[in-house]
């Protein structure tokens, strides 16, 4: 390897359109990478980073696929006098392309000149289709270079040829790996590294500390990205709009007003809090089905959809049992149908405002005299657990989302329709009811050991199973 090289380097090669950028944006966490189903996407050698703390860790050489790799190969048995000058018959292949100017074996000479810089090699192949001779050119010329290589199945489409395709690579190269970019956990990609580590030797130091620097950095992601939701459901659930009455105004036109404006905010702090889990997990360019939030990502606000992210109605009960809540509080448990907020509870409730509050008791309404400025109606805070589990529930749903995403993923997220029962009942009963008291007390504001507190318990429910 060169010298000059003071961290791991691979190269990311194969044929066009087998997954090689995707690969890259996972393993080195960057949206910046660009993915494209259209063959010939990368047109030439470009270099990605994994930093941690502003040091880089290792780096990966995004390459154009292979075009005439058998022409290629052609030329260098012509050249290569013994197997000694194998390399160097590489070598000098990319030097007469480059001294000439010819254009045509342009993606070659951009893939191999980062190997005979001293990148180790990762070759990519799609374990969907079935193998074929004609890449035994690639991997022969890639063999000739002498650099320490992997080769990894990305199964694209299927399964269907990977034992093929293991039998066949297994010929060229010490490690074979399968390896999806689009749902491979932390874990397997810590995988990959170390069977590099194992591949060569002189960088099996750096990549293993890599390793435990990743550990340390995924776990430190998980926790802020945690108290950041802990944060906006505080923040939610303690939210006041109010809106002065002038003397003399009728007060029910500006009841819609102040509706909407609470409706408005509790959806603003929601999105704040998308907005920064993405930028903490370095997705910033992830697209949210947040246009129609009637249809595939549903309203915050319609009690319709709100069982899908809530607790169903027995946990509700048990938990506001235990946790000391009024009954008349909790829900009618002789109403039929299984979704919440229907039936008897909606008794009495303000003509328009069901859209608008958990509870929608009267009295969340209030009507406070002010001095000299007629008197101010105000919405919020909310205390009604059902809707508190509500927005526990899509906060969760939207946290697991951005911890389960690697960057190869470039589709439209939804959030999914889980129920947060099931994740409630994967902690011990004890917790479930300081949970639920903790979230009673979110409307009066939290002390920051009690936000720490709340943290631990939303990366609890995250990382334990949805359904």
């Amino acid at each position: 390897m060169s010298e000059s090289v003071t961290h791991p380097v691979f190269a990311v090669v194969g044929h066009p359109n087998k997954g090689k950028s995707s690969i890259v944006a996972t393993l080195t966490r960057q949206d910046a990478v660009k993915i494209s189903e259209i063959s010939g996407t990368t047109t030439s050698a470009q270099t990605f980073d994994l930093n941690i703390d502003g040091e880089t860790q290792y780096t990966l050489v995004d390459t154009p696929g292979f075009q005439r790799p058998r022409q290629v190969m052609s030329w260098c048995q012509q050249h290569a006098p013994n197997a000694a000058e194998r390399k160097n018959t590489i070598q000098a292949f990319v030097r007469e392309q480059r001294a000439s100017g010819n254009h045509k074996f342009h993606d070659e000479v951009e893939l191999l000149q980062p190997i005979l810089n001293g990148a180790g090699i990762i070759y990519v192949v799609d374990g969907s289709i079935p193998y074929s001779p004609e890449f035994e050119a690639e991997m022969t010329i890639l063999q000739w270079t002498g650099q320490p290589r992997m080769a990894l199945i990305n199964p694209i489409g299927s399964e269907a040829y990977v034992q093929e395709w293991q039998d066949a690579l297994s010929q060229y190269f010490s490690v074979v790996r399968v390896f999806n970019p689009m749902t491979a956990d932390h874990q397997k990609q810590f995988t990959i590294l170390s069977a590099f580590a194992e591949l060569y030797e002189p960088w099996r130091h750096n990549i293993e500390s890599t390793v435990e620097l990743l550990k340390q950095y995924f776990e430190s992601l998980e926790r802020q990205g945690a108290f950041v939701v802990a944060e906006h459901i505080q923040r939610i659930l303690s939210h006041v709009s109010e809106i002065k009455v002038p003397a003399d105004f009728v007060k029910s036109r500006l009841q819609d007003k102040l509706k909407h404006d609470y409706q408005s905010t509790l959806r603003h702090i929601e999105a704040s809090m998308q907005k920064q889990l993405q930028a903490l997990f370095a997705h910033p360019e992830m697209q949210m089905q947040t246009q129609q939030l009637s249809a595939d990502y549903p309203d915050l606000f319609d009690s319709s959809h709100w069982y899908l992210y809530g607790l169903d109605r027995q946990k509700i009960v048990a938990l506001s049992a235990s946790a000391g809540a009024a009954a008349g509080a909790v829900i009618d448990v002789g109403m039929g149908g299984t979704s919440l907020m229907t039936g008897a509870f909606f008794g009495g409730l303000v003509s328009g405002a069901a859209s608008l509050f958990a509870t929608a008791k009267p009295e969340n309404l209030k009507i406070n005299g002010i001095p000299l400025a007629g008197e101010t109606l105000k919405a919020g805070p909310m205390k009604e657990l059902t809707f508190i589990f509500v927005v526990l529930g899509r906060a969760v749903d939207f946290l697991e989302i951005i911890l389960r995403r690697t960057h190869a993923d470039r589709s439209v997220a939804e959030l999914p329709e889980t129920n947060l029962t099931s994740r409630m009942n994967h902690l011990p009963k004890v917790e479930q009811v300081q949970l639920t008291r903790l979230l009673q007390k979110a409307h009066k504001g939290l002390s920051d050991s009690e936000l720490v507190k709340l943290r631990d318990w939303i990366l609890k429910l995250c990382l334990s199973p949805s359904a």
